[in-house]
This record gives C-alpha cells, structure tokens and sequence, in this order.
C-alpha cells in the first residue's frame, strides 16, 4: 500500500493485491485504479458554442492521483473543484480538438469573444488564477494580467466580454497580496493577544460578548462566506491591458459575480449570499448596478430567493438586445427594471393572470419579446434542490396577461433548451423542453408549439432512459449541443440537429470505457406508506449485471439517499456514483443494484425519518426479490452522507440485509448538533433543525426524537454486519468513531476504516485512497453475502 494512501483499520486487517491493469474490455470487471484515474466531464460542465456555430469550448478533467479534491480551495486560491481541469476547443462537427490551456496549471471557466476569434479562460499555471485569452487565428495564449482572480466554487463566474469585444470584467481577489487561500482563517471569534507563548481562540455569545464586535452567532458563517466569495470587480483593455475598478470588495452590496448589459454600458452583480438565519439552511442575494465607466452603486433589488444548485444564474436575466433585467422577486413576483441614460428605473411587476413565479427557468423568447417563466415552484421532498416548477409561463414584456404550459402528470419539466444562458433555443416559434416520465424514469424531450398553446399536444423529439445535460444551442438556432450518457455509453459531447434525429460525437473524453459491457435497467412500481399516513407509488430501478437476467436471483445491493429518489441514476453510465464511487464496481462484478425511492417527510420539518426510510424501502426490496431480480438472502445494503446515516438507521430496525456499508455517514444527531464546523461555523444546527435531518427543533425542545433517530443510540439492535468508511478531515468523523466504539462493545460484527487526510466523498479522494477502499467495500460484500443465510 502506498504512502500517499493512509488508512487506519480497526478491528479488521485486510490484505489488498494491487492491480496493474488498467485497460477494461467488455468482459472484465473495472479495475478499481481506472475507477477513478480517468478523464471526464466535470459534472457541473457548460458547453460554450461560439457565436459564430463553428466551435464548442468545454472543460476536461484529469486531475493528479496524489491530491485530495475534498478541500474547498487549494493554497494558490484555485477551486479544488477546478484542479485537473483542461479548456479543450472543438470544432462542432466532431472534427479538430485543441486544448488551448498553457504547458502547465489548471484552465476553467472558458468565456467566447463575440467575433468568436479568441476564447478567455482563467488558469493557475504561473502560480496563482489569472485570467487569459487564447487566439483561434494564430493558435497563442496569453496572459492579460497579473492580476489574481477570485474564482467561485460554483459555474456563473467566468470572465464577461463587452459587446464589441474591447474589454473583460473579471472578480478580483479582494486581497492581492494573500499567498494561501487554502482556509479561511479570521472572522468569527475573538483573538486575544496573550503571551507569544499561548494561542487562545474566544467564542461567546449573549452577554459575555459585550464589547467583541459580532459575536453573533451567524457571525462566523457570514464570515466563511464573504471569504469564500466576495470579489472585486474589474474591467480590463483586451489590447492595453489597463484596470478599472468598478466595484470594490468592501461595497455594499458586497460583490460577488458579474454581468454584463447587452450595450455594455451597465455591470450588473450578485452580492455575496445571506443566510437567513442560523437554523435555515435557505439563503438570499442582492442584486446591484453600476456603470462600466465607473460611478456609485445602485442596488436594484434586496433579498431575492437563491437558487439552489445553480447559485449564480438563475436569479436575474439580462434582455439579448435592450438593457433590461428581469427577476423573481422574494414575493414570487416577476419583476423589471429598464435601464436608461441615468441608471436604473423602477421596478415593474409582469404576468397578470399568473402567480407564484420560480426563476428555473428565467429566459427571453428568441424575439425579446416574452419571458418564459417558472410557475409554482416545485416542492417534492425528495431532496431534489433544483429549484424547478410545475408549470412554465409565457409572459409578455408589454404587460399583457401570460399564458401557461403545463405538462400533464406524471412528466415533470427538468429544463428548457437555450442557446446561451439567457435565451431560448428556438429553431421555430416553439419551446422545447427536457422533461420526465416520475413512474418510468423515462425522459423525454417535447417540443411545444407556441402558437397553438392550450389546442395542441407537444411532439416527442426523442425519449428514452437516458441523461443529456448542459443544452446549448448555436447562436443561429440551428444546432444543438449536450452531454449524453447512458447506462452503457460514457458522457461525450454530442450535436444534434433541430429535431434530435440526427446526432454527431464531437469529444471523446475517456477512450478505455468505450466498449464496456452494458447492464441492464428495469423499473417497477411499488405501494409504500409515507410519513402523513398516505399510501403512494414509489419508482424501484433494478440494474442487472451483464448476462443477468431476470429471474437469476443474483447477489446484490441496496442503494438510497433518504429523502431522495436515486433511480434517476439509471440515466448515469454505469449507474453513476451512489456510494461515491462508481456503481460499474458492483455491476461488473455480479452484483445487481436496486436503486431505491424513499421519500420523507418535508425536509426542515419535526419527523422521524428512521422508521419512515424503513416503511418506505422495505416493500421495494420484497417486491424485487419476488419478481427474481436479487437473491433476498445475499442482499446488502449502502449509502454515503446522509445515505451512510440511512444504511446505519434502516440496520437497526430490520435484520433483513447481510451487510451494511456506511460511508462518511452521520449517526448521533444530538451529539453532531453541538459541534463546531469549519471556523467555528454552527453548519450542523441548521442542518439539524431546518435541514435534511428533519428534527425540525433543537435538542432540548424534543430530545426523545433526536434519540430515537440516531443509529448511535439504537447500537443495540444493529445485527447486520457493518463497513463505516470515513476520511479522517471529514466533518463528521467522530460520529463514525463513537459509532464503531458502542459496537466493538457490544461485540458486534463491524469494521471502521479512517483514511488520513481524506474528506467527505471516496470519488474525490487522492486515487490510491479512493481504489482501496472500492476494494474493501467490495472485499467485504463477497465475505458478507458468499453464502445464503440460514433459513429456519
């Protein structure tokens, strides 16, 4: 075992033979090493197409087998969520590929010129993020400034050329001179200044903080956060390479990411996001104006909703050609503002006739002339935090009413299709839209005649049970580009043509999966009962290894995230990554997958989520081991997160499984509420009271709910035997420590592995971490589930 990959074993030593190869044919099962030292797609990739159609710029990565990605940033102030990362430019009809990056450092965030000659990017590859521009005509890439960028987490913050192409606006590092951003290290406590000899940190609250200066105990959070993501924002001369500061980090609002209006004239931005409060776990931004040749802020609109999973675009719109915003507001209002000589006016309400707006989706039709809207924000429970609705509005800027399209149940809208991420692709006078069959899984795109709403059907361009994400069409509207994959076809960018009959691979990212044996997926219904007494339809999805059949009853596997349903990973090659390392571990080797639906009760509400998991997946697990899909007696069950804390919690209240495997799990949710997170932040507090954990009140309101759903204080009826993997930096260690300790003494059949320095998800662990413990997971389900179980 290498250095690199630390791992501290108790009660068990296994003895793991390292594998060489690294080829994988259709017949063989994957190697535990290319599980994880391969190329990809970064999930939360954009495919840039230029303006002028003939090039696609996306983002690659292959990041160093010996770096831990759980870290939020790197020391140089580098995402951790961008290392690895490689700007490739293709040309869009799947021919010529370059990676425009320089020799060495990471690339991200690829933003077109509007001429479509040149392509701005950041990259770390002279020490720290700065911003570059790489040339089509003469193959060159260059720097435009020593200036360090402050780089987001999350997509929405590349660089933003005005219309003529003459200049780029950019977030600047608030603090230029700062060599490691690799931890936030001030705000939020008090130091004192002791002796050299003694270091102290102070928190306090109530009146013992009287005279300390926001000890609040939001404080440290606001902290984390400003830190994470304030900005100063620039523009910079592409030619002379000079700086104008347009807004300062330590403005109010304070700054965050950019955009800019369709004359050039106005920068619009997001201020750093606000919690709402200590126990929330939903948070809102501001939004502000300022000229792009310099002058005093104007902010437009305060404490407007943020979008979950795509924090940084949803919340406002530009208009394609006029300077004119569009947003929801924090009354679920559809508001513009029209921006004249002299800055903003005021704010005027849009869609009579229609209620209860969502900015998924906000976009302008293809004309200017309408928005297409969210309706009704969709609450499922279900842990999906897309922040999508029920229904989409046609809402017209010249204040008429609206009109609605809704899809008929059971398909629910995903997405709408656009050429950028402001307007709508528009081939006709249509919308098409990326929906799904809730029973089936199926997904579907339709196309919805404008003209014709209310009188027609949509038309079905294509369907099936696959994932296509990050839509983007070609300027002209005449092309289509996404990511597709499949249970058997690995995630390549494709063009498609205008009705999606046609389709053209444009990359081809990780060769070694091409050929790989494809399982099969089958979806059934089951009845469960749910937490308020109902009796619902849950959607089970069965994936059988090659060769398995229906009928085989072979070995298999369990896996779930409470509160949500999983089965959409039948889209995902492979079966994705439930357990945060890839499924293909399991199929490849034998083992069916039954990926499971188990719905909760409302997330930040007072529940009992244990015994509602359990109602709700055991039905679905008889039911598939009647049909012949697994063996019932050489079943396990996993889950990571909050899923590691539901593989312990449904253990302890059935014996139905053979073996449990729980990954970076929390197991004493009294106990974690109490701890201090990253810079003294209260993260679990929230997460606790008005998060997934659904305890809804703090401990000493109902201390007999936070007893009764933690796996800790159940110990006791755990027979199952049980696998706590945790990396040691992860937050919640101590739970799976305390966890192993109560069943060591109980004499139970369990196994703790704690991997040095590594975090919260296997997938981003340091290579050499990541396969050994896919190793023992598996190593520890052929033990588990060899033989049946004894039958009386």
């Amino acid at each position: 075992m290498g250095a690199s990959s630390r791992v501290t074993l108790v009660a068990l030593s296994l003895t793991v033979a390292a594998t060489s190869a690294w080829s994988f044919a259709a017949s063989e099962e994957l190697p535990f090493e290319l599980a994880f030292d391969r190329r990809q797609l970064p999930q939360e990739s954009v495919i840039r197409a230029s303006p002028s159609g003939e090039w696609v710029a996306f983002t690659v990565r292959h990041a160093s087998g010996d770096l831990n990605l759980d870290a939020r940033y790197q020391a140089n102030g580098t995402p951790t969520s961008s290392v690895g990362d490689r700007v490739v430019v293709a040309a869009a009809d799947g021919g010529e590929a370059r990676d425009v990056c320089p020799a060495n450092g990471n690339c991200w965030r690829p933003s077109w010129s509007p001429d479509s000659a040149g392509i701005a990017f950041y990259s770390d590859a002279d020490g720290f993020p700065q911003l570059f521009v790489h040339h089509l005509s003469s193959g060159m890439t260059t720097k435009v400034s020593e200036a360090r960028i402050k780089p987001k987490l999350w997509v929405g913050d590349e660089p933003m050329w005005s219309p003529d192409g003459s200049r780029l606006f950019v977030p600047l590092a608030p603090d230029q001179d700062r060599n490691d951003w690799s931890s936030f290290m001030g705000g939020g406590f008090s130091q004192e200044s002791p002796p050299d000899d003694i270091a102290v940190t102070v928190l306090t609250s109530g009146s013992e903080s009287s005279g300390l200066e926001g000890q609040e105990a939001e404080k440290p959070l606001r902290d984390f956060i400003m830190f994470e993501n304030n900005a100063t924002l620039a523009g910079f001369d592409v030619d002379t390479r000079s700086m104008t500061v347009l807004a300062d980090a330590d403005g109010d609002p304070s700054p965050s990411v950019l955009r800019i209006s369709p004359s050039g004239r106005w920068l619009t931005y997001l201020s750093v996001f606000k919690n709402r409060s200590i126990t929330s776990q939903r948070s809102t931004v501001d939004l502000a104006l300022v000229s792009t040749a310099g002058g005093e802020v104007q902010k437009l609109a305060s404490d407007l909703p943020l979008m979950p999973m795509d924090y940084h675009r949803l919340t406002y719109r530009w208009h394609p050609t006029r300077d004119l915003i569009v947003y929801v507001d924090a009354e679920e209002r559809l508001q513009m503002i029209e921006i004249g000589e002299r800055g903003a006016g005021r704010a005027r309400s849009l869609g009579d006739g229609l209620a209860g707006f969502s900015s998924s989706p906000l976009l302008f039709t293809r004309d200017g002339e309408h928005v297409m809207v969210g309706v009704e924000p969709l609450d499922r429970h279900d842990g999906d935090q897309s922040g999508r609705s029920q229904g989409i509005g046609v809402v017209p800027l010249d204040g008429a009413s609206g009109r609605r399209i809704d899809l008929a149940p059971p398909w629910h809208y995903l997405s709408l299709i656009s050429t950028d991420e402001g307007v709508l692709w528009q081939p006709n006078n249509s919308v098409t839209v990326l929906a799904r069959h809730s029973l089936t899984g199926e997904s579907s795109v339709l196309r919805y005649d404008l003209d014709a709403l209310g009188t027609s059907s949509p038309v079905t361009l294509w369907s099936g049970i696959a994932r296509f994400r990050s839509f983007s069409g070609s300027a002209t509207h005449e092309d289509l580009f996404a990511i597709y994959e499949d249970l058997g076809t690995p995630p390549d960018i494709y063009r498609f043509d205008t009705t999606l009959a046609e389709k053209r691979r444009v990359s081809r990212v990780e060769p070694r999966l091409a050929d790989t044996a494809k399982p099969r997926a089958e979806v059934i219904e089951v009845t469960v009962p749910l937490h308020d007494g109902r009796l619902s339809r849950a959607r089970t999805a069965i994936l059988l290894p090659p060769g398995v059949s229906k009928g085989d009853r072979p070995p298999g596997i369990v896996l779930m995230y409470p509160g949500g349903n999983v089965t959409a990973d039948v889209e995902r090659f492979g079966g994705g990554q439930r357990l945060s390392i890839p499924t293909l571990l399991f199929l490849s080797r034998g083992y069916a997958v039954i990926m499971a639906d188990l719905q909760l009760g409302p997330s930040g509400e007072s529940g009992n989520p244990m015994q509602e998991m359990v109602d709700v997946l055991l039905p679905q697990v008889y039911r598939a081991a009647e049909l012949g899909y697994v063996d019932l007696e050489r079943l396990a069950i996993g889950g990571q997160s909050f899923g590691g804390f539901g593989a312990a919690a449904i253990v302890s209240r059935t014996n139905l499984f053979r073996a449990a495997v729980a990954v970076s799990g929390i197991f004493d949710l009294g106990g974690t509420y109490g701890h201090l997170g990253e810079s003294q932040t209260s993260f679990w507090v929230g997460w606790a009271e008005g998060g997934q954990a659904r305890m809804g009140d703090h401990p000493w309101a109902n201390l007999r709910r936070y007893i009764d759903n933690s796996p800790y204080y159940q110990a006791d009826k755990i027979k199952t035997p049980l696998l706590l993997v945790h990396g040691t930096e992860d937050w919640a260690v101590h739970d799976a420590e305390k966890l192993f300790v109560a069943l060591r003494r109980l004499d139970r059949d369990v196994q703790l592995a704690l991997y040095e320095g590594e975090g919260h998800v296997i997938f981003n662990w340091r290579h050499e971490s990541a396969a050994d413990a896919s190793r023992r997971i598996v190593d520890f389900l052929e033990r588990n589930l060899a033989s049946k179980a004894e039958v009386n």
